[in-house]
């Protein structure tokens, strides 16, 4: 993963990753023609060739920070069609585990079928692809991680804390989660994604469209409904959830028809193998599960999950992936659907057969026919494993108006087998139901299980006749499980008194329990009858427990470690310097309010090589990953915390005094002065509106207000980044205050020249014990998995100077040499991929400190490739990848090199190696 930028000193942060830049220069490129120009007219033969910097074609959308890594589009596609001859089929697809080159998905796609006027229409994501996005520039994939946009273009501060995360009022307006990523001020108030509120750790979210000209030209039998679908597709670090892919629809009805028995359903396409494979072989499996599963504590979650996995006879791929229902919106359900949100249809596709012969369907009749079926096709059986596709879907919804939208939440997931499906299916259906909280500060609202908040005027009143207790009667409960008892299928509200707090706007309201039918599946495992109900503890699931009232799905209660730091790396001769600032230090636990941070710790991988069919960005595999420094608070467990009776240490209590790292533009006397000036400029903003430092210059080149001050070193951003940064500024009434940044530093001093490491720098905390309203430290806690957050490096040797060379003579050659495929293989080789077809290379070591020019000719003097080298900032080493300025891979033979530089003192240097396929 890249980096979020924070230079210091000339020397900025990793940022963007090469994937993430070619994606930003065509969306740079694409500002050359009008962002209100019309949609390009595509053929429908080419569409997936000819980019117009909208869709998202090359692959660089990948949700990577966990074990199951998946391909994201805005062209209704999830998967990568890895076996395909398309720009993004480099991709992992749905690759599991991460590195291993394994894919569990050759495509997948929404599904929405509907009646408008009695006609039938779906609109799919595949195959056909008849949801679009828009044909402005913002209508991309936008990419958050950690709260931090970092595409199309990074923002260098979070805006996308979601509630309940401390400080989740990104924007500090009094609203919460209100401003959609999409490029757009949602809420118009004149900023754009200010408030986005994340779903996971990574998340990639778009906005597509059923009715837009391209899809009809393309297709021309769609038949539009008119709607817009919101996608959100993300995933956690958290080790529990690694092998979980949230994705989350909104889809909403922006045309003029009302649509009638609206079905919900999900395709997908396994073709299950490993990608190094030639060939693919037509033997998968499908099922599925219908059931509740259990966790550790003995709760219950219902699942609904549709799986596939490889029915090959001999070395079968051991994983098992499902689509599994989270929940979908209930309220437009028919009268005869189930209150409950369920998959009321799995239907599994043969190749080349018709409907009629269980295989796929044409037209759009096929497929509503098949959404609407309401039946589940059986399990496969063992021979009759075969190149199958399945389909699930949720319905019907009775009548979708114009402005009204439906929720549906889906999980892929994957584990060892159905069993260890199953495990996963667990911990996707805790974090996909998700936590309670309270959020009013009030102990009254959510006890005893009641979650759902109703006020006078929510319901009208009732003649109760007779009856003594004259109120208002409340229909709070599901009868399919509570039964026709008015006391507790109905809820008598008495008239209001001085015991009902109303709220902010005088309302006098009561919580409710309306999740009862779920709670007694969880407590039993099977829908309750109304006798199983009334004998049955339900509120031991924890809705509306303690006060809280408020349901936040995809969140789940677990230790959460603090965001890894910001970090660089800088590679030198036979070293290589990791620095990384405290962001770590001051994030608060998100469910305590408290900080529980406790270490960080640098980690390294090198001499690994990346497996087939991974994407460049991807990252080592868990187990390689070495740690080889921590820096430790200095701190105790008490006594009598934990069980223990003395107090003793928590972790090897180092300290971080070792490490912390002084910037030297802090002391260079050519920056003196420019402290004072910061300093002014950070005091001047009471209101905390700048996260980061404010430009010194208006976009007319003209000094902005109030940076008069800072202008002598306008020419040193990185500079004045980092004297911003160490800027405090104090709390006070009136005055919102600003930390100074700390940084840190460590040496990695073992480290060979020439080949590729991996470092990162993740942060852990320590458990929590609360003692009378009082948390202590009480024992070892967690960390982010230290491959979600990397930078890769090659150590090279310093560049030659002039007084070097003088003395040296010229010493410049080329390794390994001759070029053999053993050779090669030994070093830095990596499987060829979309952005490196050969995948080894040749370096040229002890390059001068200049510009430098090499040209590289054959034996027989043609020029076939010219390499540029900045000696000043790329060290004394460059290396070649062997194609040719013609785009080919180099035969066997001898080349000849030249080596000119732009500096008097280095005199030309010619040279030769050998290649040997």
């Amino acid at each position: 993963m890249a980096k979020i930028i924070w230079p210091c000193c000339g020397l900025p942060f990793a940022g963007p990753s090469f994937a993430q830049q070619m994606f930003l220069l065509g969306v740079l490129l694409s500002f050359s023609q009008s962002s209100w120009a019309e949609p390009a007219h595509y053929d429908p033969v080419d569409d997936y060739l000819r980019p117009d910097g909208i869709h998202i074609l090359d692959g660089s959308c990948v949700l990577d920070v966990g074990e199951l890594q998946v391909n994201i589009t805005n062209h209704g596609l999830i998967g990568s069609q890895y076996s395909s001859a398309l720009p993004y089929s480099h991709a992992p697809s749905a690759q599991w585990p991460t590195g291993s080159g394994d894919e569990y998905l050759w495509g997948a796609g929404l599904w929405i079928g509907g009646r408008i006027s009695g006609e039938v229409s779906v609109s799919t994501g595949q195959y056909e692809r008849e949801l679009r996005p828009g044909d402005r520039l913002r209508d991309t994939i936008y990419e958050a991680v950690n709260g931090f946009v970092m595409r199309p273009m990074p923002v260098a501060h979070a805006t996308g804390r979601r509630m309940p995360t401390p400080g989740n009022d990104d924007d500090q307006d009094g609203s919460f989660d209100e401003d959609h990523l999409n490029g757009r001020d949602d809420d118009g108030d004149g900023q754009v994604d200010e408030d986005f509120a994340q779903l996971g750790d990574q998340m990639f979210t778009c906005t597509m469209y059923d009715n837009l000209p391209l899809i009809s030209e393309i297709y021309t039998d769609h038949r539009p409904m008119g709607l817009r679908v919101v996608q959100r597709a993300f995933t956690w670090y958290q080790e529990d959830l690694e092998n979980i892919v949230g994705l989350d629809f909104e889809i909403s009805n922006v045309g003029h028809h009302t649509i009638e028995q609206m079905y919900l359903g999900f395709f997908v396409d396994g073709d299950i193998q490993r990608r190094a494979e030639t060939t693919n072989e037509p033997n998968d499996m499908a099922g599925f599960f219908d059931g509740a599963v259990r966790d550790e504590n003995g709760i219950f979650y219902r699942a609904n999950i549709a799986y596939m996995f490889d029915g090959a006879e001999e070395n079968p791929l051991p994983g098992c992936l499902g689509v599994m229902l989270i929940d979908h919106t209930t309220e437009f359900l028919g009268r005869d659907a189930p209150f409950l949100p369920q998959v009321n249809s799995f239907q599994i596709f043969a190749t080349n057969s018709s409907v009629n012969q269980e295989g796929e369907p044409n037209d759009d009749a096929d497929r509503y026919y098949l959404m609407s079926r309401n039946q589940h096709d059986r399990n496969t059986w063992p021979d009759e494993a075969a190149d199958i596709k399945y389909l699930i879907s949720s319905g019907p919804f009775n009548r979708i108006e114009p402005g009204k939208t439906l929720n549906y939440k889906l999980a892929m997931i994957i584990g060892d087998g159905l069993e260890g499906m199953l495990r996963t299916a667990v911990k996707a259906a805790k974090v996909g139901v998700g936590r309670y909280y309270d959020m009013d500060n009030a102990w009254w609202t959510g006890t005893n299980g009641k979650e759902t908040r109703v006020c006078y005027g929510d319901f009208p009143s009732y003649d109760l006749g007779d009856d003594p207790l004259v109120g208002r009667r409340f229909w709070f409960m599901n009868e399919e499980c509570a039964g026709d008892y008015p006391i507790m299928g109905y809820f008598i509200l008495p008239e209001p008194d001085d015991d009902v707090p109303p709220d902010q706007l005088g309302n006098i309201c009561f919580y409710v329990n309306m999740d009862n039918c779920e709670e007694c599946f969880r407590a039993r495992g099977y829908d309750c009858t109304p006798d199983v109900f009334h004998s049955t503890n339900m509120w031991h699931t924890k809705t509306g427990m303690y006060g809280r009232e408020t349901n936040f799905p995809w969140s789940m209660y677990q230790e959460t470690p603090p965001p890894s730091p910001e970090f660089r790396v800088a590679p030198g001769d036979h070293q290589v310097e990791i620095f990384w600032n405290d962001r770590s230090e001051h994030t608060l636990d998100p469910d305590r309010g408290v900080n529980d941070f406790e270490s960080y710790r640098v980690w390294k991988v090198h001499h690994w090589a990346r497996q087939p069919g991974m994407a460049p960005t991807g990252n080592p595999p868990a187990n390689m990953w070495g740690m080889i420094a921590e820096f430790d608070l200095f701190n105790f467990i008490e006594a009598g915390v934990g069980g223990s009776p003395n107090q003793r240490n928590l972790g090897r209590n180092t300290g971080l005094e070792d490490a912390v790292y002084i910037p030297a533009c802090l002391g260079d006397p050519r920056f003196e002065g420019l402290a004072e000036e910061m300093q002014a400029v950070v005091d001047s903003d009471t209101a905390g509106r700048w996260l980061t430092r404010p430009p010194v210059r208006n976009s007319d080149g003209s000094v902005a207000e109030g940076m008069e001050g800072l202008g002598p070193w306008n020419a040193y951003p990185a500079v004045l980044d980092t004297f911003f940064y160490v800027a405090a500024r104090p709390e006070s009434e009136g005055v919102v205050g600003k930390r100074s940044t700390k940084f840190y530093h460590y040496l990695d001093a073992d480290a060979q020249n020439g080949f590729q490491a991996y470092y990162s720098v993740t942060a852990s905390d320590h458990l929590l014990a609360n003692i009378d309203g009082i948390y202590y430290p009480a024992g070892y806690g967690t960390q982010e998995d230290p491959g979600n957050d990397f930078v890769a490096t090659i150590p090279r040797p310093d560049s030659q100077t002039v007084e070097q060379r003088r003395l040296e003579g010229q010493n410049i050659y080329v390794y390994p040499n001759p070029a053999t495929r053993e050779s090669l293989a030994e070093y830095l080789a990596q499987p060829p991929s979309h952005d490196d077809p050969t995948g080894v290379r040749v370096t040229w070591a002890n390059l001068p400190r200049a510009n430098n020019t090499i040209h590289i000719f054959t034996e027989s003097g043609d020029l076939i490739q010219t390499l540029d080298h900045n000696g000043f900032d790329q060290g004394g080493s460059i290396s070649w990848n062997l194609v040719s300025r013609n785009g080919q891979e180099i035969v066997s033979g001898i080349y000849l090199y030249v080596v000119k530089s732009d500096i008097g003192g280095f005199a030309d240097f010619q040279g030769r190696f050998v290649v040997i396929n």
